[in-house]
Order: C-alpha cells, then structure tokens, then sequence
C-alpha cells in the first residue's frame, strides 16, 4: 500500500514539474529560477486546494446540501429517481485526495528549496 501511494505521489509530482516548465515555456520563453519559483508555487496551491476540497466532499460535509439540491431539482423537472438518487455525495467521490495533497506538498518543498537557492 506503501508503495502504491510513493508511487502516485511520484507520479503525480512528475506530471506537476512537467506543467510548471510547460507553463513556464509558454509564457516566459525562458527557464529561470524566480519563474519557476512562482509558477511552482501557484501550481502546488492549486493542486493543494484540490485535494482539500476532495477531502471535504469524501468526509460528507456536503451530504446533506447535495441530497437536498437533488431532491429540489427532481421535483421541478418532475424526473424518476435513479440509481444514484439516494446514494450520498461522499460515496459518489471515490476518488484518492492523500496523493494529491502529498505530491503538491513535495512540489511546494521543492519551490521553498529553490526560492532558498535564490535568496543565497
């Protein structure tokens, strides 16, 4: 289990670097510390606050808004219930948010090593 979750935070911080020098060429033209250092930053925020708001939704915080909108929107469109229509938000979102959060941590590390770089 160890090892898978390594192995995705691996994953996803490889696939975060590769987007942060894909932005990085896009905009800039260049490859620069202080270009990677702001755009590792906003990426590993994004990618953190991500996997805040999955771990939010897989907690059930939103189980009883979602049933209730569900519920709301069935009667004024006057549909069937399906499958899905009294499962909760939380068992919907099965989705793993601890290799989000740790991979954008490791991406936020490896900007605060270099803003370090930077400032010596």
């Amino acid at each position: 289990m160890v090892t898978f979750l390594l192995k995705r935070v691996t994953i996803f911080a490889v696939i975060q670097e590769i987007l942060i020098f894909f932005i990085m060429l896009t905009f800039y033209w260049q490859v620069s510390l202080l270009y990677y250092i702001n755009i590792s930053f906003i990426v590993a925020a994004v990618v953190f606050l991500t996997g805040l708001i999955l771990y939010v939704m897989r907690s059930g915080f939103f189980d009883l808004v979602h049933s209730g909108m569900r519920k709301s929107l069935r009667r004024t469109k006057r549909e069937d219930e399906n499958e899905f229509a009294n499962v909760p938000l939380s068992e919907l979102m099965n989705v793993g948010y601890v290799s989000l959060l740790l991979s954008s941590l490791v991406v936020l590390a490896t900007s605060f090593i270099a803003l370090a770089f930077y400032y010596n």
